[in-house]
């Protein structure tokens, strides 16, 4: 077969039934999470779009490998946010019957209190994302091209940019999930610095948060986070 050919058809197989999904999400009225499944799609069908884009018209262009593979890593880094709202989507349906906190609150508050079982799925979640970045990261760094050549500045200015809004995003949700942890325990969510002691404080840390159980009933930080 062709290989432009078969370019053609694989984008097509990947973006009709993405958009298919997209509507079904869309039309379904009670789908616990919708707007993350929804997002998950999206960004599937945005990256197929944009690794055909890349394949096809760079190839009649004739630009250097050294640019596509430059855009090829900022389109893998795009692509990793399918995990996050995945993770998102699967925590929507764990929480809705468990917990009282809703999504917006669980990413972004540092108040409020959450259990074991939502730290360690954040845990999973958060280290799963960085490895899955980490590996376009590594790809853009390592591809072969001039990292002063004018046809690679455009695509390393959007990798950088959207791998320090990975990095600041990542890092606000782990010290909101942080904070609502130490008030389950009672204690005041500034204890996360405990972490910038050497070698103790992280396994302090991960050990106390991870396996401590939250104080029954109400503390000073809240109701207790389970649906009763």
């Amino acid at each position: 077969m062709n290989q432009e050919l078969f370019t053609h058809l694989e984008f097509g197989m990947r973006l009709i039934p993405g958009i298919l999904a997209i509507v079904l999400a869309c039309l379904a009225k009670k789908l616990v999470g919708k707007r993350w499944l929804i997002a998950l799609v999206a960004i599937n069908v945005v990256t197929s779009i944009g690794y055909w884009m890349v394949a096809v018209f760079m190839r009649y262009l004739q630009y250097p490998y050294s640019y596509m593979s430059k855009w090829y890593a900022v389109l893998g880094l795009v692509g990793t946010l399918w995990t996050f709202c995945l993770g998102m989507f699967l925590f929507s349906n764990y929480s809705i019957s468990r917990l009282k906190m809703d999504m917006n609150s669980f990413l972004l508050s540092f108040s409020g209190r959450i259990p074991r079982s939502a730290f360690w799925i954040w845990i999973c979640l958060s280290n799963s994302c960085g490895t899955l970045i980490a590996i376009p990261a590594y790809r853009f760094l390592t591809e072969p091209g001039n990292a002063s050549a004018s046809h690679v500045v455009l695509p390393m200015i959007i990798f950088w940019l959207l791998y320090a809004c990975c990095a600041i995003m990542n890092t606000w949700i782990t010290l909101a999930v942080y904070a609502k942890r130490w008030h389950d325990c009672a204690k005041s969510g500034w204890m996360t610095l405990i972490m910038f002691i050497p070698v103790i404080g992280p396994i302090w840390l991960i050990g106390y948060l991870g396996f401590v159980r939250g104080t029954s009933g109400t503390n000073q930080y809240g109701e207790s986070p389970f649906i009763t």
